[in-house]
């Protein structure tokens, strides 16, 4: 099957006959990506299944830290500039 890359607006798009997306399990209205095959070629790929990274605030991370828990000081070398401590 031929088809043509066209300019809409300020983006090109690809018409993708209907009966090789469903060969392909692409289901409409789902995201894809591009890849570049190299040599001139492009694939059309359902995105990698990666889990969604689960947001941590910042009490999450304070509550974690026991009570009794120390801080290594660490040694910054002598002050440099205008510092004021």
């Amino acid at each position: 099957m031929t088809t043509q890359i066209v300019r809409v607006g300020n983006t090109l798009t690809v018409e993708i006959p209907e009966e090789l997306v469903a060969q392909a399990d692409l289901p409409v209205g789902e995201p894809v990506e591009w890849m570049a095959n190299g040599s001139g070629s492009l694939a059309l790929v359902k995105p990698t299944a990666a889990k969604p990274r689960r947001r941590i605030t910042l009490d999450q991370i304070l509550e974690s830290i026991p009570d009794n828990a120390e801080m290594e000081k660490i040694d910054w070398g002598s002050d440099r500039g205008a510092e004021v401590w």
